[in-house]
C-alpha cells in the first residue's frame, strides 16, 4: 500500500516538474549553505590539531611556581625545589620529569658576522631522554661548553652589518659558534666557543632553544647577576612534567593545580580550541540553517498551491475510497521527496565545490607557515581546507528531507481533512 501512496506522489511531483526543480533549488542552497559553512570549520580545527599534533606537546605539561594575584596572600605558596619535583614523580599519569634553570641575562650567538639567539635552558644531561625531542642532525647528548639548539635559531641568525634585519641561515652542527652572555650590571660579556652537539627538529616545543648543561648555566647566572648560588634554597624555574598518554594530559594537570602550581599544556589549548570551534559550526550552521528554513516556506508555499489546483483530484481520491491517512501519506511523501531531492543535490554540489576550493587552495603561492592569507597552515593535511566527513552529508540529508516534511505537514492535514462534497464541488 505504501509503494502504491509513494509512486502516486512521485507521479504527483513529476506533473509539474518547473515547480520541482524551482523548491527544490531553494533546499539546495540552504543544504550546500549548511554542510560548506560547518566543513569549513571542521578543516581548519583539523589543520589548527595537526599542527599541534606536530608539536609532539600533547603530552607535555609546563609547571612553574606558585603565584597567587592576592598581594595580601599570607599562604606560603609552593616552590619548585628540587625535593618537591621529585614528589611529581609520584603522580599517577606521569611518565618523565625534568627541572629546567632559565638563564637570567641576554645572550648572544655569533657566527662571523651573523648573529642569533635565543631562550637558553638549563637541564641535567640524564634527562635528555625524557625530553621526546626528534633532532635534525648531531646526537642527544651534553657536555661541557655544548648545547642542543632549536632549528629555528639556525634560521633567524641575522647580519649584524645589514641596515634591515634580514634572516640568514646558519648550519649549526658545521659551523664554528661563539656565545656571549652579558651581566645585568653592564660591562664586558663572559665568551666563549660553543659546540652544537645536536639539532632539535621543527614541531618541537624547544625548537626554539638552546639547551645547555644545568650546572653551566646555574654558572653563567651567577656571573650575569652577580650573586653565589644559594644550593639549600635552591628552586628550578620551571618543570617539563611529560604524561604517559594524551588522554591522562588534563588530570595529571589538575593534579598538579591542586598542589598549589600553575600548570599549563597543549592539551588545555587544545580542549580550548575545540570548544571555540564547536561554538563556530552551531553559529555558521545556524547562518546556513536561515537559508533552509527560507527554503521551508518555499515548500509550504509550493504545496498549499498543489493542494489549491487539485482540490477535486483529492475529492475523486477520498470517493474512491481513499482515507484521511492516505491523503495525509501522499502529500507528505511528497513534500519529503522535495526535501530528500533538494539535499542530495545540495551534497552532491557542496562536495563539488569542496573539491574546487581545495584544489585552488593547494594551487595557491605557498610561503612559510602555509597559505599566505591563511593563519593556519592546510598544506598540513594536504591542502584540505573544507573536509565533509561522511556523517555530515548523512546529516544534511536527513535535515533537509526533515524540513520538506515538517513544511509540507500544514498543507497535507489541510487536504486530509478536507471534505469530500466540498472538494467535489470545486472547478
Amino acid at each position: 500500500m505504501l509503494n502504491e501512496l509513494a509512486n502516486l506522489a512521485i507521479h504527483n511531483l513529476m506533473r509539474a516538474r518547473a515547480r520541482l526543480f524551482m523548491t527544490a533549488g531553494g533546499v539546495l542552497v540552504g543544504t550546500t549553505a549548511v554542510i560548506l559553512l560547518i566543513a569549513l570549520t571542521i578543516g581548519l580545527q583539523t589543520v589548527a590539531e595537526t599542527g599541534i599534533g606536530q608539536s609532539q606537546s600533547l603530552t607535555e605539561i609546563r609547571v612553574y611556581p606558585g603565584w597567587s594575584p592576592n598581594p595580601e596572600q599570607t599562604e606560603e605558596l609552593p616552590t619548585l625545589s628540587p625535593a618537591t619535583v621529585r614528589t611529581f614523580w609520584n603522580i599517577e599519569g606521569v611518565e618523565a620529569v625534568v627541572p629546567i634553570v632559565e638563564l637570567r641575562s641576554w645572550a648572544e650567538l655569533i657566527a662571523d658576522d651573523y648573529r642569533g639567539g635565543g631562550s637558553i635552558s638549563g637541564i641535567d644531561p640524564q634527562f635528555l631522554p625524557y625530553l621526546g625531542v626528534r633532532l635534525e642532525g648531531g646526537e642527544l647528548t651534553l657536555g661541557e661548553n655544548q648545547a642542543l639548539v632549536g632549528v629555528l635559531i639556525g634560521e633567524n641568525f641575522y647580519d649584524a652589518t645589514a641596515e634591515e634585519w634580514t634572516p640568514v641561515v646558519v648550519d649549526l652542527l658545521n659551523t664554528p659558534l661563539e656565545m656571549s652572555v652579558y651581566s645585568q650590571s653592564g660591562g664586558e660579556p663572559e665568551e666563549f666557543d660553543l659546540t652544537v652537539s645536536g639539532v632539535i627538529a621543527r614541531g618541537s616545543s624547544f625548537e626554539y632553544n638552546i639547551l645547555m648543561p644545568v650546572q653551566r648555566v646555574i654558572e653563567l647566572n651567577e656571573f650575569a647577576t652577580g650573586q653565589e648560588t644559594d644550593f639549600e634554597n635552591f628552586t628550578y624555574d620551571w618543570v617539563l612534567v611529560r604524561a604517559s598518554d594524551r588522554n591522562v594530559t588534563t588530570q595529571v594537570a589538575d593534579e598538579l593545580r591542586e598542589m598549589g602550581f600553575n600548570a599549563s599544556g597543549a592539551a588545555d589549548f587544545l580542549r580550548d580550541l575545540n570548544n571555540f570551534f564547536g561554538t563556530m559550526r552551531v553559529i555558521l550552521g545556524g547562518v546556513g540553517g536561515v537559508a533552509l528554513l527560507v527554503a521551508a516556506f518555499g515548500v509550504a508555499n509550493t504545496m498549499t498551491m498543489a493542494i489549491l489546483e487539485r482540490t477535486r483530484e483529492i475529492g475523486l481520491m477520498k470517493a474512491i475510497g481513499a482515507t484521511d491517512r492516505d491523503i495525509l501519506t501522499i502529500f507528505l511523501i511528497e513534500a519529503g521527496l522535495v526535501g530528500l531531492s533538494g539535499g542530495a543535490a545540495g551534497v552532491l554540489l557542496s562536495y563539488g565545490l569542496q573539491n574546487l576550493v581545495n584544489q585552488a587552495i593547494a594551487n595557491l603561492p605557498q610561503q612559510q607557515g602555509g597559505v599566505m592569507f591563511l593563519p593556519l597552515d592546510p598544506t598540513q593535511i594536504g591542502g584540505q581546507l573544507m573536509i565533509i566527513p561522511p556523517e555530515l552529508a548523512v546529516f544534511a540529508l536527513v535535515l533537509a528531507t526533515s524540513v520538506g516534511v515538517i513544511a509540507g505537514l500544514y498543507p497535507s492535514l489541510r487536504a486530509a481533512r478536507m471534505l469530500t462534497v466540498t472538494a467535489l464541488k470545486t472547478e
